[in-house]
């Protein structure tokens, strides 16, 4: 069964350019964790999330933007968020211009104009020192994430703002690299690759190398940093959007510890616009660990701050694969109890022909079901009150988005989907971006006082505010 798997990726990975004929997006169903009624699902959608400040003029919205498993290693990928944004921009019927993301943090080619524009690296407190399986060798972490920010201005009441984190790239170069980097198609590995047939070479690289090793790494002792660099990217965020630019958060070498970003964030009154999180893939637990940690620390910071009232736009979400990791013989933390008016929101946008995600309500009812609890007996379905109680105990509301929009492999043929395209198209399907932007009231978009669907028909200023970063330096 596997083997029969990576053939048919291997045909996607070779027939894709064959299919002539886009498929049209099917929303199948949109369900909530707190109602037995399917297909009833409600959330705001970015638009009815963006708020006034005092002092601006336009709606904001902020966006986290968190990538999934080997992004920075695919020579393929597109630049994190261009969809995204790029579909935005056609939802208002604005014209997308080339380049629209175009940022050191990424892999495009830079000039020495790009480097002095601004971004931002997030550091640990101090370096983390991780041993290796050979007795005495040690691999060192300093720098954590790197994000850059762009703003897409609407018209003259309304504006998006984008804050990419990158962190794939800075752990692949200091602890991925030196375990399996001997093997991938680079550099002097080439000679042990190269051996190999070509899509046996590929879907090592993008499966194992570059895929797998993501999640393996995140499971294991060095998800602790990676969450800290989340939560640190956060806080050096929320300072950007209060009027404390980059630049004068970093030292030089524009590099920002993860405490000094925090203490600053969560000491000083901040006056920000709501903040909307859009996760990929691997991603998404990710940022739902770091969430949940927020929420279940018995503190309130800046994290919790930013997390209230928002909504987390999930795309391929791993999170009950994933969970598998989080089995333990200690109880899981209760989340710190938000009022109803602004208890955040998981928005699971999943393809029913993905082969990773799994949609969150399911996994929740059957986890539930399967569980032994000392408020229900074994075998207990959730019902209307249980599902409430649920909810308070992990702390969001969940809605699941079932649907279908991945292009066949092969014209004409039915039977087979093309996994890359279920897993990591969603950002591409037009009619998609406009439940993120438009939002859903029992389970059909919301239409009506919507922007995005009045046909916007003024001029961008895309490039207002471009702010480049470097991988390397």
């Amino acid at each position: 069964m596997i083997l029969r798997t990576l053939i048919f990726i291997c045909l996607s990975l070779t027939l894709t350019a064959c299919a002539t004929s886009k498929t049209p997006l099917s929303v199948l169903q949109i369900n909530s964790l707190d109602t037995t009624e399917r297909n009833t699902g409600s959330f705001k959608g970015l638009e009815f999330l963006a708020d006034p400040i005092p002092g601006q003029v336009k709606n904001r919205v902020n966006i986290l933007y968190l990538h999934g498993i080997g992004y920075t290693e695919d020579s393929t990928a597109k630049q994190l968020g261009g969809e995204f944004l790029q579909g935005i921009a056609k939802a208002y019927d604005l014209e997308p211009e080339d380049g629209l993301v175009t940022t050191l943090c990424g892999q495009n080619a830079i000039t020495e104009m790009d480097r002095a524009k601004s971004h931002i690296y997030v550091r640990a407190d101090t370096p983390r020192i991780y041993e290796t399986v050979i007795p005495g060798s040690q691999l060192k972490l300093n720098d954590l994430v790197c994000m850059d920010k762009q703003t897409l201005n609407i018209d003259e009441t309304l504006e998006f703002v984008l804050y990419r984190i990158f962190w794939d790239n800075i752990f692949w170069d200091d602890l991925q690299f030196p375990h399996v980097g001997q093997d991938d198609n680079r550099g002097s590995s080439q000679a042990i690759a190269q051996q190999r047939r070509k899509y046996n070479r590929i879907l090592k690289d993008d499966l194992v190398n570059y895929g797998f090793s993501d999640a393996v790494m995140y499971l294991g002792n060095a998800g602790v940093e990676i969450r800290n660099a989340v939560k640190g990217a956060m806080c050096s965020a929320a300072l950007d959007a209060s009027g404390y630019s980059f630049e004068k958060q970093g030292d030089k070498k524009k590099r920002l510890a993860v405490g000094r970003a925090c203490d600053r964030a969560t000491n000083t009154q901040l006056d920000m616009n709501q903040f909307a999180f859009v996760t990929e893939s691997l991603g998404s637990k990710i940022m739902f660990d770091v969430m949940r940690d927020a929420m279940t620390d018995n503190k309130t910071t800046i994290h919790d701050d930013m997390i209230r009232n928002s909504e987390t736009y999930m795309l391929a979400n791993q999170l009950a694969l994933l969970s598998l990791s989080d089995i333990s013989t200690t109880p899981a933390k209760k989340a710190n109890l938000y009022a109803d008016s602004v208890r955040p929101r998981i928005i699971a946008m999943s393809e029913i022909n993905d082969f990773l995600s799994y949609e969150l309500i399911p996994f929740y009812e059957q986890l539930y079901k399967r569980s032994q609890r000392a408020d229900a007996t074994y075998g207990t379905d959730l019902t209307l009150d249980r599902r409430r109680r649920l909810i308070d105990e992990i702390g969001f509301n969940v809605v699941d988005m079932r649907l279908e929009f991945a292009d066949k492999i092969i014209p004409f043929v039915d039977s087979f989907i093309d996994p890359k395209d279920a897993h990591s198209g969603h950002a591409g399907e037009p009619e998609l971006m406009k439940y993120i932007l438009c939002g859903a009231q029992n389970g059909q978009r919301r239409d009506g006082e919507c922007l995005a669907l009045d046909k916007v028909t003024t001029t961008p200023s895309f490039l207002s505010n471009l702010f480049v970063s470097s991988d390397t330096e």
